[in-house]
Parts: C-alpha cells; structure tokens; sequence
C-alpha cells in the first residue's frame, strides 16, 4: 500500500533530508561547493513533488506562455518602415469604411507575422516530435527528418521577404503612418477576415492558381465559358456602354482577362470592369501583382518572385523535393485602363458612375457560396442589375455564374442547384444559358475543376460547377 505524504510532510523531509546530505558531505569534501549542490539538487527536486509547487507550475505557464507571445508578437508585427507622418496615398484610405480600413491594416499586420506565426507551428513539430522514445527519434533523423524541419523554416523566411513587399506596398498606397495602427488597439472585434495566418497562407496558394502559368489551368476552363457568355450577350458596338462587376475578386486575375476582353483581336473593351473584394489582404495582394511606376511614370519596376507555396503542410507528400518547390510569380506591367480594384462589401457596392453604362453584368466565380445570407447576395445583384431601379438609366442587365456550392459553417440558408434555379425564376431572372458542368464537357472532360490543388499531392481538390447566364425580365429589347 502506498503512502501519500502531505505538502507540509514533504517539505519537513526535504528540509531534513537535504541538511543531512550537507553535513556528511561537509565533513568528507571540507569547503568544497559539492556539498550545497547536492544538498540544493535533493531539497529541489524534492519540493518540486509537492501539490503547491506543481499548482504554482501549472497557473505560471499561460501567463509566461502569453507574457512571450505577446513580446514575439510585438517584434514580429513591428513596421520599421512607417513614418510619422501621412503619405500621398492618404485621402483613398480615409475614403474606406471604417471596417475596410481595419482590414488594409489588419492585413498588412498579418503579412509581416507570417513567419513568426508559421514557424510556431513548425516548432510544435519539433516539440511533438521530442515525445517519441530516443530510438524512434534517431531513426527518424538519419533520415533527414529534422533537417527537413530546418528547411521548412529557411523556405518560409524566403516568403517573407515576398509578403513584406506586398504589406510595403500597401503602406504606401495608402500613405499609412504608425498612428492609423492605433486603430488596432482600439478595436476590440475580432471577425477581420486578414487576421489570422491562415488566410496569409490561403492567398500563397491564390497567387499560383491567378498569377502562376501552371496554376492558371484551374481557371482556364471557367474562363472560357465567361468569355462565351459575354460574348453571346454584348454585341461588340455595346462593350464601351456596358459594365462587368465581380464580385469577390480575390486575387484578381478574372477581373483583369475580362478587362483585355475585346483588346487582343483589337476590338473595343468593357467600358468598366470593377473587381470588388471584402478582404482587405486578397486586395493588397491583388494591387501588389500591378507593379509600381518608376518616377518618371514611364517604366516600370515589375518583378519576379519565388515563392515556396507548399511547405506548409508535411501531409500527402510523395518526396521531399515535391515540398520544396519553387513557384514564380511576375508582376506585371499595368493595369488595364478599366479596370477598377475596389475594396469593400459587396452587398453595399455602388457603381462610380452608373449613368455611363446600358449594360450591367455581373460575373460571380466561385463567389455566391461564401455568403452567410446568400439572399443578401442575390438582393445585392438584383439591385445593380435591374434596369430603371435606384433611378438609374441602364437597360439590360445580366448575371454570370460560374461556381461549386460549398457553403460556410455559419450559412443561414444552404440551396442546392434547382432550389437556387427556383429562387432567381421568383425574383424576376429569366435563365438564357444553365449547365451542370458534371453533365456538360463544356468545362472540362469529367466536369470537375481544381481549387487551389497540388497535383503532385497525394490529396486533390475537384468541384462541380453550376453555371448559368441570367437576363433580368425588365430588359429592354432596343
């Protein structure tokens, strides 16, 4: 039977025990210091089995563990570039809404945490991996295991240095000073969308499925049958009074090839096309992607970036090679003259100019999912779309989707195809064009598109697509 010994017993032992030790090893050592080393190593490591000392650990480590993060955190997410003073880009931040100018700041934030923020969680790697027996650790490092780790953590600094490009830039579009970031502090929300490194890390991935020439095959396909639909339904002499709205942009690359629509046989463009994005980081990374003119306005400082996109996660990897890749990502030289990046919800987005354009379309690509209240949405299409409402002088207007139905945890209402068919019949849509791209080759030979997917991986992301080419029921026929 085991005797559990009481926290003021234990302390009497130790204190007992420990002096004991001292004398005897006094009287044989003489003045030597191993006499109040061992007598210090006995009462320690008995003391520290008490319930009071154990408690004390377990309350400390939190507020030590915060107390760190916090410091970690202040060092990873300073802006030694911010100035004092505002800068020329002042007046289009001050134009956002409020939220809208927490999301620029939260993002730019989040940009240069991510290799503090990624590294934590390769470091938990190490940590996991220290709870194996000390034979299954060296078999796991004679294969380079713990080199690999190493490696990871080299690859994620070489993003960083790309991701500080991207928060740079967006300070000084938008003429940030140090004082806008007191705006953080203040806010005690927590529902940005650019605040946590995942999203950081959603956007690596973004830039090779928009910006990288292999990852543009996954949106190849849904380009195409953009390019018909708008095709079949703006005669040529009608693109300069018609007006593309995409909604939920992301990395933009949609809305620039529907901007060149027309210009590569040498026809005319849209009059405008407006990619509009909640996430103040998909719309820094967008703007990033227009390289900066040089100070005579003529040239431009375009570059080249290797990224390391897939070093992330160790799961579903053939090799390690397959891990390391490099991905290049070029900016580009301009912006297509009409095409307009805004930042803001799209539920509340209202054309500059309105009155230019006959024609409003709407083209949503992997976009109506997202919503919490997809009526919302279509409440929002709806509005910009029909002809004569909120006093404006359009006369046709479209709607162009092409997308999965994956909804969010939080989504109030979740349609499958037919009901959302049913639902734009009620609200006055009349469908010109609707395909199931699973019972259509239109899109691809099986009818499934990828979604930011390694092919090299052992896991693969494929959706279903509904697509369709609506045409509001009070279009004018002229």
């Amino acid at each position: 039977m085991t005797t559990v010994l009481s926290d003021h017993e234990l302390f009497l032992l130790a204190a007992t025990s420990s002096s004991i030790i001292y004398l005897v090893l006094s009287y044989l050592y003489g003045r030597s210091q191993i006499p109040v080393l061992v007598a210090v190593f006995v009462f320690s490591n008995m003391i520290s089995r008490t319930n009071l000392f154990q408690s004390f650990i377990q309350n400390s480590v939190p507020y030590f563990s915060k107390l760190i993060d916090r410091i970690v955190g202040l060092q990873a997410t300073s802006l030694p570039k911010l100035s004092s003073s505002k800068g020329p880009g002042y007046d289009k931040f001050l134009a956002l809404s409020d939220n809208s100018q927490l999301e620029i700041l939260t993002a730019v934030k989040s940009l240069q945490a991510y290799a503090t923020n990624s590294k934590k969680t390769n470091d938990r790697r190490r940590k996991l991996f220290k709870l194996m027996t000390w034979r299954q650790q060296k078999l796991c490092e004679d294969i380079g295991y713990l080199d690999k780790l190493k490696k990871i953590d080299t690859s994620i600094q070489s993003n960083q240095s790309f991701l500080n490009a991207i928060a740079d830039k967006s300070v000084t579009d938008f003429g940030l000073s140090y004082h806008d970031f007191e705006k953080l502090k203040n806010d005690s929300s927590s529902n940005q969308t650019s605040s946590t490194n995942y999203r950081v890390i959603e956007a690596i991935g973004h830039y090779l499925r928009d910006w990288n020439v292999e990852g543009f095959s996954e949106l190849n396909p849904i380009l195409k049958y953009v390019r018909q639909q708008l095709d079949a339904t703006v005669p040529v002499n009608m693109r300069e009074k018609t007006c593309i709205v995409i909604p939920g942009s992301g990395l933009g690359r949609v809305a620039h090839e529907v901007a060149k629509f027309g210009s590569e046989k040498g026809e005319p463009t849209f009059g405008a096309v407006y990619g509009v994005e909640y996430s103040g980081l998909m719309h820094a990374c967008n703007q990033f992607i227009y390289a900066d003119k040089s100070s005579d306005n003529k040239t431009s400082t375009a570059k080249t970036f290797e990224l390391f996109p897939h070093v992330h996660s160790c799961s579903n990897l053939y090799d390690t090679a397959s891990q390391f890749r490099k991905e290049k990502v070029q900016q580009l030289t301009s912006k297509p003259d009409n095409l307009h990046l805004s930042h803001e919800d799209f539920r509340y987005f209202k054309i500059d100019t309105p009155n230019k354009f006959e024609n409003i379309i709407v083209v949503s690509v992997f976009f109506i999912d997202t919503a919490e209240n997809l009526i919302n949405y279509l409440d929002a299409i709806h509005s910009l779309t029909t002809p004569n409402s909120r006093n404006n002088n359009i006369k046709r207007g479209h709607w162009i989707n092409v997308g999965p139905l994956k909804y969010g945890s939080a989504a109030q209402v979740e349609l499958n195809a037919d009901e959302l068919k049913q639902i734009r019949a009620k609200m006055g849509w009349v469908d010109k064009d609707y395909k199931s791209s699973l019972h259509s080759n239109q899109i691809t030979e099986n009818g499934l598109v990828g979604y930011v997917t390694d092919k090299s991986s052992m896991w693969q992301g494929y959706y279903g697509l509904t697509m369709w080419n609506s045409a509001r029921k009070e279009n004018s026929t002229k």
